[in-house]
């Protein structure tokens, strides 16, 4: 009996260390992520929003975001809708006439280790003009910055969160 302990010990011992060396080959034999792609996508998006602006396209605006989309401002967490977003959207962007809206700075994009989530950060000058309800325009002439939150599903980026701050 004491000798068949032995041998099923032994055994578990030898296949536990098998089961871990199948985990250690498995894993390594996974592709890693072509970041030069992921990151193309990603700042791709980047200037598609900023072309979205200059072409007053509050409809591209949205089409990316998360049905649990969070955006951080002033202190504040909100979960807006697409509906919402898009509504204050054409707003600003009907009563806004850009001179100016571009990077200041190269974005920095960043990756998770599997490639499936991304995060950019970006600091763009915004300068035009923009209508006030009654009728008037004023200048309007700021930096922003923000962080914006991707994550990939069904082999698309999708944003689920961005956080900005103005200055």
């Amino acid at each position: 009996m004491e000798y068949q302990l032995k041998i099923y010990n032994r055994f578990t011992k030898t296949m536990y260390l098998v089961m871990i060396l199948n985990c250690m080959i498995l894993s390594s034999c996974q592709p890693k992520p072509d970041f030069d792609k992921l990151r193309s996508e990603i700042l791709a998006k980047h200037k598609m929003m900023i072309e979205a602006h200059w072409q007053k396209d509050a409809d591209h605006i949205v089409s990316d975001m998360a049905d649990n989309f969070m955006f951080v401002q002033g202190g504040d967490i909100t979960r807006p809708g697409k509906d919402e977003v898009k509504e204050r959207m054409e707003a600003y962007l009907n009563t806004t006439t850009f001179s100016e809206y571009r990077d200041l700075q190269e974005p920095v994009i960043g990756f998770s280790k599997d490639g499936s989530t991304a995060w950019s950060i970006v600091q763009v000058k915004i300068a035009g003009r923009r209508k006030n309800q009654d009728g008037s325009e004023r200048d309007m002439d700021f930096t922003c910055a923000w962080i914006t939150l991707y994550e990939k599903q069904w082999k698309e980026w999708i944003r689920l969160a961005e956080v900005s701050n103005f200055k």
